[in-house]
Formats: structure tokens, sequence, C-alpha cells
């Protein structure tokens, strides 16, 4: 039996059109060439026609009634006689090729958004930042492009406000629309002249600490939180210093004779290392999760303040590998910074794969050790 033609339907030309619109639509939106494109349609032979003759009345019949033009070719057979084919389209131009694709409205509103943003500045580097922005601004809500504009603008008059994001006076803009759509709005008005930190002041980040003996305190809570910058200059004097790596350990820590506990924040426990009352400590102690990464931040600690470590060896990783969990992480780690006992903790757990967690070790378990 004679196969089955390979014939195109209009909804076959229109996702062409689409993976064409998909290639080009950038180079289109700034300026670029459009090349017609080109569609053959098919060329069913006479005896194909014959022995599927619905299904190619089907086709012609559905390119009678395409708003696409075809070209259209006489054929003549003995045994049909004279037959008109459709045998190709073509489509010229950026608007025909997206209106085949469906893609119409994106086209004119993204021909639009350019023309909007253009008018912002007319320096000849602007064009180049537009294109190498598109992404952001390609697939916005209307409302969010609008929202885009208005920041821009609003940033362009007040370049250093001082403000805290919430405290922008931008209808509709809060500070999630500013989280989730910072990236673009950096990239374009910082080449509108408008500061990478947007003019605003950022939230201060708040670091715990926990004075866990009470003589100490002085007046101070036992549980707080300040910026790095106010904590680095407190009147402590405690004879050690324990660095946790986690939130909730610092909250659940007993009390210990002569000890100041503070949250590390993982990487952010260099800045630790820097306060006077931890250089002058006469004892730094650093306690983090059992992994690759966890002894990656005891050595970058390290390199800018000495310390022991406590709960980071191979008797710790033997005691509670029951509560581990598989850890495929492979964090590059500097051995010359740990101790013979973390190293021979660290290998064991790379070579099973595993991290436990700081927080699963029991906390009426960890005290015994915290206490010498």
């Amino acid at each position: 039996m004679t196969e089955p033609p390979k014939l195109m339907l209009p909804a076959d030309v229109a996702k062409r059109a689409s993976s064409t619109v998909s290639r080009h639509l950038k180079e289109w939106v700034f300026g670029g060439a459009v090349a017609p494109l080109t569609v053959r349609l098919g060329s069913p032979s006479e005896a194909a026609v014959a022995a599927h003759r619905d299904a190619v009345e089907t086709w012609v019949r559905a390119w009678e009634q395409s708003p696409l033009e075809a070209t259209w070719e006489e054929r003549r057979w003995p045994s049909l006689g004279r037959q008109l084919v459709p045998v190709a389209v073509t489509i010229t131009g950026a608007d025909a090729i997206c209106e085949a694709a469906g893609q119409a409205r994106q086209w004119r509103t993204l021909r639009q958004r350019r023309e909007r943003l253009c008018a912002l500045d007319d320096g000849p580097a602007w064009p180049a930042v537009l294109e190498a922005t598109f992404r952001h601004w390609k697939t916005l809500s209307d409302n969010d492009f609008d929202h885009l504009l208005a920041v821009l603008d609003w940033l362009r008059q007040n370049p250093d406000s001082g403000l805290l994001i919430r405290q922008l006076p931008i209808p509709g803009v809060d500070t999630k629309w500013l989280g989730a759509h910072r990236a673009a709005v950096t990239a374009l008005a910082v080449a509108l002249g408008v500061p990478e930190h947007l003019g605003l002041r950022e939230r201060e980040v708040l670091r715990a600490v926990a004075i866990l003996d009470p003589a100490l305190r002085r007046g101070f809570p036992r549980l707080f939180a300040a910026p790095d910058l106010e904590l680095t200059h407190l009147d402590l004097a405690p004879d050690r210093v324990l660095v946790v790596e986690n939130l909730q350990t610092l909250e659940a820590l007993p009390e210990l004779p002569a000890t100041v506990a503070v949250f590390g924040s993982g990487d952010n426990s260099t800045a630790v290392a820097e306060f006077c009352w931890v250089r002058s400590a006469p004892r730094v102690v650093y306690w983090g999760d059992l992994d690759a990464a966890g002894f990656a931040i005891l050595t970058r600690f390290r390199t800018v303040r000495g310390c022991e470590s406590v709960l980071m060896d191979a008797a710790a990783v033997h005691a509670w590998e029951h509560l581990a969990v598989p850890d495929p992480a492979s964090e590059p780690v500097d051995t010359a910074l740990l101790t013979e006992a973390e190293a021979a903790a660290l290998d064991l757990l790379r070579r099973n794969g595993l991290r436990i967690e700081q927080e699963r070790i029991p906390m009426s378990a960890a005290a015994e050790r915290l206490r010498y």
C-alpha cells in the first residue's frame, strides 16, 4: 500500500512560525533583519492521492479556508484529471510571522516596551543595555512593566534616598515586588546613573548572642541580637566564646560558666572572629554541622582567629551516626587547617556520604562535652 503523503496543515505552519519567533524574537525587537519564512506544504503523488484521498482532500480544504496565503500549482494526473494543490506558504515580515505563530500580541507588546524604555535615555550605550536586559522585561506582566518604569523614574529622581525598601512611595511597589524584580531594576537603573545599591538603606542583619553565665550579664539579657557593628565593641570579657553554626542550637544551649555563645550564621562566622571581645578571649570554641560544609566553615574561621572545635571529631560521628542523612556534597575543605581528629571525622563522613546536623545531637548529651 502507498505510504501516506507528508502534508503540512496550517497548524503545522503555525508551529514552524512559532519556532522561528522563539529563535529570532529578540533580534527582531531590536531591529534585526527578518527573513521570509517559506514552508513547503507537501507534494503528493498521483498514487498517494488515490490511496489517501480523504486525507488529501482534508489538506486541500484546510488551505482553502486558511487565512495564510498559499501558493497553488496545477497537477494533471491521468486517473484524477486536473487538480490544484497547495505547494508552499511564504510569510514575509515580523508582523505576519508573529501573527501566524499566534504571538502577535506579544510582538506588539515588546515593541511598545522597547519604545517606552528607549525614551528613558538617548545615550549611545542605552540600546545595548536594553538588549542585555531583554530577558528581564520581556516576560513581565503589563502591570509589572508599568511598575518597573515607575521605579526607574523614582530612582532617577531620588538616587540617594537612604530609604528602606518598605518606605518607597511608589504605588503598587512593595518589598516583595522589588525583591522579585531587583535584578531587572538594578541592571537598568545603574545604566541610568543610579548607584548599584539603588540609594536604598538595607535592613541591618541582626546576629544572636547568648550570655550563658549569669555572672557575665551585668544588665544584658541572656539572649539578644544586634548588628555586627554594635556587637564587636560590646563590653564583654568571657573566658570562653562558643560559636555555633545554627540559631536553634544557640537558643537551646544550657547555662555554662564563663561562656558567651554567638550565632555563626554559616559563612558569616568569619565576622564573629573579628569581634574585639572574641579576639581577646582566652578560648574560642567552634561547633558546627558534621558535614563538609561545616568543616569548610571551621577552616575559614581559623584563617581569621584560631579556635578549638567541639563535637566535630570521629567519636561524635560514631556516636550519632544513626541520626545522619545522606549528603552527596563535595565542598572542598582545606584539611591543612583541621586537626587529626577533625580530619578523621570528615573522611568518615565523606566515605559514607553522610551529614549530621548540629541540631540533631541531643542537647543533654552535647552539654556534657560543652562543659569542658
